[in-house]
């Protein structure tokens, strides 16, 4: 019999604590600002996308870990289908005996998405089985709590998720949920990512705390952009508008935009970056990822899908997201 701990994927880095406790950071620290950055460090410490992949015959998959009140659970996937959704809430162990398996079956383990996490072990036993590895085109995707997915059952239910193991990419989920503000640390931490696609879904989180004006938002976005292509000057980058919130399309913020405002901002700044000769920058409109009618059913307070419609979300973009990336290899 052999352990073998998980080889995670996912996350920028991982913190140790003097305790062996692991928190996984989606983030480069060293460009907070605190205590202006606090919520987004707290949001970027959340293990979105984070997973672990093993290659074995069976055995017993071991975890244990400790997880705030609102916490998601872990899913564990045998060969690509769900079989177990364990809690994660509070102080947890959790032996999982996973017997007569088909030779070289996949077994993974998605960390919660949501909630303040951090993990004591995650080891599999077993006599015949090794650490497997993620293959695919690597994909980074940033964006609000709709990226961030935390109404999502769970971890394997975001629309990130769903498109990742759709297209077969490897899964980077820097979902912030409400600090998708275009702060210098993402677009610096994405540039410092090896990536073979990025795509951000922009707009929704400037509406709602009227963080940008109309001389601020389209300026700032252009410059988050531009960090990103300086670092990544051939990889193709797709910009999602603000899918649609139906109270707050034609509703003013505190700085008078509306967010069909920002919407359109944003598609006027990919515009412009592609009239300069950024071919790789590409446009999927938000407003048509979800028709008024499934906003209305599968937006429970306006402005989150559940997971029916983080469901319809990654149908629709996954292969939106694939022919944007087919492209920049033709």
């Amino acid at each position: 019999m052999v352990s073998v701990a998980a080889q995670w994927s996912g996350m920028f880095r991982i913190e140790v604590s003097e305790d062996g406790e692991q928190r996984f950071l989606r983030l480069d620290t060293t460009g907070f600002l605190p205590p202006f950055t606090d919520l987004l460090a707290n949001r970027a410490a959340m293990a979105a996308g984070v997973r672990a992949g093993w290659r074995t015959s069976g055995g017993t998959l071991n975890i244990a870990g400790q997880g705030s009140p609102d916490c998601a659970p872990y899913d564990i996937l045998i060969n690509g289908q769900r079989s177990h959704r364990l809690p994660a809430v509070g102080p947890h162990s959790h032996t999982v005996v996973l017997d007569g398996l088909e030779p070289n079956s996949l077994i993974q383990l998605w960390l919660p998405h949501y909630g303040d996490f951090t993990l004591a072990h995650a080891v599999f036993d077993g006599d015949n089985v090794a650490a497997a590895s993620d293959a695919g085109p690597r994909w980074l995707t940033y964006g609000s709590s709709i990226t961030h997915c935390q109404q999502a059952d769970g971890p394997t239910q975001s629309w990130p998720a769903l498109v990742a193991r759709e297209n077969g990419w490897q899964l980077v989920n820097m979902g912030l949920a409400g600090e998708c503000q275009l702060d210098p640390v993402a677009a610096n931490t994405i540039a410092q990512t090896p990536v073979d696609l990025i795509s951000l879904c922009v707009g929704i989180n400037s509406y709602n705390a009227a963080t940008y004006s109309e001389r601020t938002y389209a300026v700032t976005l252009q410059g988050f952009l531009s960090t990103v292509r300086r670092a990544h000057p051939h990889v193709p980058i797709v910009v999602i508008t603000a899918v649609l919130s139906l109270p707050r399309e034609d509703k003013p913020n505190a700085v008078g935009w509306t967010l069909r405002d920002y919407r359109a901002a944003t598609a006027q700044v990919v515009k412009a970056l592609r009239n300069k000769g950024d071919s790789k920058l590409h446009l999927i409109d938000g407003a048509t990822v979800l028709t008024e009618q499934e906003a209305m059913n599968r937006l429970p307070d306006t402005l989150h899908p559940d997971t029916a419609g983080y469901a319809i979300m990654a149908k629709r973009l996954a292969p939106q997201l694939a022919a944007a990336l087919l492209s920049s290899a033709s």
